[in-house]
């Protein structure tokens, strides 16, 4: 809008969303069509994705870029800035108490479920593992025009690094997860879906 200060318009609040896929080397992540209606979960799950489920005070982004100035004798400000290290993370405390938050927050393998049968009851078990799983992420939210933001990820570790606390009535649990990029800056993708599809 030219010729004004500020549009109050763009100022948005709302959640967000995370969706998870395994990732695979050499596989090309299945993003999801463009004109995918905002948190239809039904689309993500068709094309393979998971959800990451709710969370304590939603997802959080952070950006930290490290620098290094170029300075010479003869000027006392720096004559050039250049980027050392770019950290991408998102970062959250998942709400939902069961074995995939577990999973996703203590590192943890392939959950294996039984069935009840007579006798023995049904059960799903899981070891914790060392290894350090990677994702592919996508992270969707509602922008200005009231449609989809989403931010992909290609490849990104995931870990969880903090307590859960097992209160009898005070609070609920919570399992916090950390995802961080460790893909190249301009493989990541922000898709800003700014008008409906024509019919």
């Amino acid at each position: 809008m030219a010729g004004v200060l500020y549009n109050a318009d763009n100022v948005v609040v709302g959640e967000a969303y995370l969706y998870l896929i395994p990732w695979v080397k050499g596989s090309v992540e299945p993003l999801i069509d463009d004109d995918t209606p905002l948190f239809d979960v039904a689309a993500w799950e068709l094309a393979g994705w998971q959800t990451a489920g709710a969370t304590h005070e939603g997802f959080k982004t952070n950006v930290e870029v490290s620098t290094t100035t170029i300075t010479i004798e003869e000027q006392s400000t720096p004559v050039a800035e250049r980027v050392e290290s770019k950290g991408i993370t998102i970062e959250a405390a998942l709400a939902e108490d069961t074995l995939d938050t577990i999973r996703l927050s203590w590192g943890g393998g392939t959950i294996t479920t039984t069935a009840a049968a007579s006798g023995t009851p049904g059960t799903k078990k899981m070891s914790l593992t060392d290894d350090i799983t990677y994702w592919t992420a996508a992270l969707e939210m509602r922008n200005s025009f009231g449609l989809a933001r989403r931010i992909y990820i290609p490849k990104a570790s995931l870990t969880g690094s903090g307590e859960t606390s097992f209160r009898r009535s005070a609070d609920k649990r919570t399992y916090p997860v950390r995802l961080a990029s460790i893909s190249k800056p301009s493989e990541i993708q922000i898709v800003d879906v700014v008008a409906a599809a024509l019919p």
